[in-house]
Order: C-alpha cells, then sequence, then structure tokens
C-alpha cells in the first residue's frame, strides 16, 4: 500500500512541475523569441533556438532552486544559444569561403589574367588528384552549389577536400 502511496504522490508531484513549467513557458515564451531574434536575425533560427533552450530548461527544471528566477534563466539560456548558432554559423562561412579567397596580388590586368588561368589549371589538377569520395563532395557544394548540411553525411569530407586543396595550393 505504501508503494501505490508514494507512487501517487510522485505522479502529483510531476504533474504539478509540469503545469508550474507550462505556465512559465507561456509567460516567457515571446521574451526567449524576441531574445534569439535579437542576435540571429532569422526569425527560423529564432524559433530553433527557443525551443531548444525551452527543452534544456525542461531537462534542467528540477534543478532551478528559486522557480521565481525562471524568466532570467531561460533567457539566459537562450541569449548563449543564439549566441553559440551565430558564432557556429560564422565559422562555417568562413570555412566554406577559406578557398575562394584570392591569394594573388594585384599586378597588371594581362599578367593577373594569365596568373589566374595558371591558379585555375593547377586547382583543377589538385581537385582531380583527390580521393574519389572528396572530390564528389567538393564537386556537390562548389560545382553543384550545395550547402554543406544539405550534403549531408560529407560534411566531414567537404572540409577534408577543402583542407588539403588549400594545403597544396599555397604559395
Amino acid at each position: 500500500m505504501s508503494t501505490l502511496v508514494d507512487t501517487l504522490v510522485s505522479s502529483a508531484t510531476v504533474a504539478e512541475r509540469e503545469a508550474g513549467f507550462a505556465a512559465r513557458v507561456a509567460e516567457t515564451q515571446r521574451r526567449v523569441f524576441q531574445i534569439a531574434y535579437s542576435v540571429l536575425a532569422n526569425a527560423a533560427d529564432a524559433e530553433d533556438v527557443a525551443q531548444d533552450a525551452f527543452l534544456r530548461a525542461y531537462r534542467k527544471y528540477e534543478r532551478l532552486r528559486d522557480p521565481g528566477k525562471f524568466r532570467a534563466w531561460v533567457s539566459r539560456i537562450a541569449f548563449r544559444l543564439a549566441l553559440n548558432r551565430r558564432r557556429g554559423r560564422h565559422r562555417q562561412l568562413a570555412r566554406d569561403t577559406a578557398w575562394h579567397t584570392e591569394r594573388t596580388s594585384p599586378v597588371a590586368d594581362g599578367a593577373r589574367a594569365a596568373t589566374d588561368r595558371i591558379f585555375l589549371s593547377q586547382l583543377r589538377d589538385e581537385i582531380d588528384r583527390l580521393p574519389e569520395k572528396l572530390r564528389a563532395a567538393l564537386l556537390l557544394s562548389a560545382v553543384e552549389g550545395m550547402e554543406a548540411r544539405e550534403v549531408g553525411t560529407v560534411r566531414s569530407r567537404l572540409h577534408l577536400a577543402r583542407k588539403r586543396l588549400l594545403e597544396v595550393m599555397q604559395p
């Protein structure tokens, strides 16, 4: 009989906790979204971050000592997640465009055009020397215009292909 009472009390406690959490989410969801949007300037990303912030808050809600500080706590979580996403986007953009940067110094137009043709020829040769898996990932990204997240499981191959090309093509 004692176990049944304990189970009922435990179930009631869980229900109260979930009801309290749901009420706090309803009170703060607009603010959390606004915080994420102010950092990311993208509604879809802000929604993802807000959702992730509430999910993380739910998982750790039992550890919150003062439920009255929920708003500040979840706001901090959302702000940090948004910053991390923005940093990640900047790092990915830097990785994805690093091999596009210009490696030659400015010279006369004719000499520059010749240098560019030589560079492109060398680049094509080096791409052809890459292992098939790396070359395919690189071509999907560069030639077909697909982003790394669209390429999916070959994201690491794309990174490795670009890294090898950068190493080989360094002046």
